[in-house]
């Protein structure tokens, strides 16, 4: 009898030893996985946000719109349908890039707000709607496109302004002027210039600049500004331009 209680009590310490082993095999289990679960979520966060964090923002002004034609090129062409079509191509270029593009117009319209839908300041509401935009994403560059105009016919070439408001602008004015020059413009030798007197530039924090893309006064220049491929290289011309300024900065 008491050999048998003692062979019993042996079986039970060895089922208690044997369930302690189990136990903590399925609890260091468990914990691997856990570990496998965070170390693997946690490095697809990483990756995630450092792409989020290297993702450039970037502006796209197309100028005028709606009620406001802006100038009236030499083969009667609209400036704000050119600067649509110009910054359209552009975005689509930032995009492909891997750029992330935000556009103050899509449509030809101005920007205002019913309540602002009154003569005399539809304009100025336009302007300072654009600038609440660039505000919203202050790190976000800002590209304006526009075309030029002169009383007299004989001048032509991309001429780009800059914000008074950063160095930075300046820097991205020069990139923009210097790509133009390089692969599109070789006898354009027209230099950046201070926006100071142009509303979008002296409001904007942002680092931004204004691109004159070309005068449509000129009838040559004009029938170029409207070709479709035209658009394409000064489009490509402008984006060397940015993504050389954001390498190097």
């Amino acid at each position: 009898m008491k050999i048998i209680t003692l062979n019993a009590r042996k079986g039970i310490k060895a089922v208690k030893i044997t369930a302690k082993l189990l136990i903590f095999v399925l609890v260091l289990t468990f914990c691997v996985n856990i570990s496998s679960l965070y170390f693997e979520s946690t490095s697809t966060y990483v990756k995630a946000a450092a792409e989020l964090t290297d993702k450039k923002t970037v502006i796209i002004d197309a100028g005028h719109g709606g009620e406001d034609c802006g100038a009236i090129g030499a083969t009667g062409v609209y400036e704000k349908d050119l600067n649509l079509e110009v910054a359209n191509t552009l975005g689509s270029m930032l995009s492909e890039k891997g750029y992330a593009v935000i556009y103050t117009r899509t449509e030809d319209k101005l920007l205002y707000t019913d309540e602002e839908n009154i003569k005399g300041i539809r304009k100025i509401s336009d302007l300072k709607n654009r600038c609440k935009i660039g505000a919203e994403y202050k790190d976000a560059l800002f590209i304006s496109i526009h075309m030029n105009s002169f009383s007299e016919e004989k001048y032509s070439g991309t001429h780009v302004y800059y914000s008074d408001n950063s160095d930075s602008s300046y820097k991205l004015a020069t990139a923009v002027q210097g790509k133009v020059k390089d692969t599109l413009q070789p006898d354009n030798n027209r230099v950046v210039k201070s926006g100071k007197d142009i509303y979008l530039l002296e409001h904007l924090d942002n680092t931004a600049i204004l691109v004159e893309c070309g005068f449509i006064t000129n009838v040559e220049e004009c029938k170029k500004l409207s070709e479709k491929e035209y658009q394409k290289e000064l489009s490509f011309a402008i984006l060397c331009g940015i993504i050389e300024y954001i390498e190097n900065n």
